[in-house]
């Protein structure tokens, strides 16, 4: 299969590449006007319009998220593509009217132009199939971690991801957000690795845990039993880290403080208890367990 995606990388490319050579300078850089307004209104509406869409429809925003923004990338493609279309018409006219042709060096320009924004829509567009798998079926997509342009790909989100996400000097918190982002795939064998962890179960299951975290103390969930158990559990602190939960340098006070905020939260409080009345907090049931719209509140508190 990765041969498929490395094949199908290519012949696009050189698609966009004959393509932009055709069209000339002048038509390909308005096709970077497409690209960047198509690429940040797909961010702006997957991000608020995908977001206000998986609450107002309690459906998870793993999935409305990347469904939003596709759907507004394509919208917004289409209709330059449709003006792109009849300003090369009239150039085509023009050219068997008045026998024009673009410079070489115009051409040139273009293929270079339409080059990168082939680049970039390639990206994008694996990226959120990336996701929308990882969140629909559990798996991402078949093929990506052999192919070479799945590697690229997934490596240009990361770095994109590692220098907006740095920041305080927490460029491990950075790092392991990026690496999530960028495969969610493997985010997700993180939190199965979590939620199996006999600690963590243990945790999940002790009542008294569960009223030390509600009550918001934090001097009184750093003296609970299993909470100490889980922080002299290096592997799953280990876990923990590669999903930005918890970062290099990080004291058990601080967390503590932490899950004094996760715990003293309405919105957390109220998604835990109907997590666990559906059963979700187990391992055999993870993809069930990132589409819930419940685990997605959890998410969106600690995220603000």
């Amino acid at each position: 299969m990765h041969f498929v995606i490395n094949i199908v990388a290519t012949i696009i490319l050189l698609f966009f590449i004959l393509a932009g050579w055709q069209k000339g300078f002048m038509l390909s850089l308005l096709g970077v006007v497409r690209v960047i307004l198509a690429y940040g209104m797909a961010f702006l509406m997957g991000r608020y319009a995908g977001a206000w869409l998986g609450a107002a429809a309690h459906r998870p925003r793993i999935v409305t998220i990347p469904v939003v923004a596709g759907l507004t990338f394509v919208v917004i493609t289409f209709f330059f593509h449709v003006l792109m279309s009849n300003m090369r018409d009239e150039q085509k006219h023009k050219e068997e009217k008045e026998d024009y042709h673009h410079p070489w060096y115009s051409s040139l320009g273009g293929s270079a132009i339409n080059l990168g924004i082939g680049l970039f829509s390639m990206i994008f567009l694996f990226w959120l199939g990336d996701l929308f798998l990882v969140g629909m079926a559990g798996t991402s997509i078949p093929g990506a971690e052999k192919s070479a342009f799945g590697r690229f790909a997934r490596r240009v989100v990361y770095e994109s991801t590692y220098l907006v996400a740095k920041r305080g000097g927490r460029e491990s918190q950075a790092a392991a957000t990026a690496r999530v982002v960028s495969n969610p795939a493997q985010g997700l064998q993180h939190l199965e690795s979590v939620i199996r962890a006999d600690s963590v179960q243990h945790l999940l299951t002790d009542k008294q845990f569960a009223d030390d975290l509600l009550s918001g103390d934090a001097d009184r969930i750093a003296d609970n039993l299993a909470l100490r158990q889980l922080f002299n559990d290096k592997q799953t602190l280990a876990e923990l880290r590669e999903l930005g939960v918890v970062w290099e340098g990080d004291k058990k006070s601080e967390l503590c403080r932490r899950l004094s905020q996760f715990g003293a939260n309405e919105n957390i409080q109220a998604s835990i208890e109907r997590l666990k009345e559906k059963q979700l907090l187990s391992t055999d049931k993870i993809t069930l367990l990132i589409r819930d719209p419940d685990f997605d509140v959890i998410i969106g508190e600690l995220l603000k």
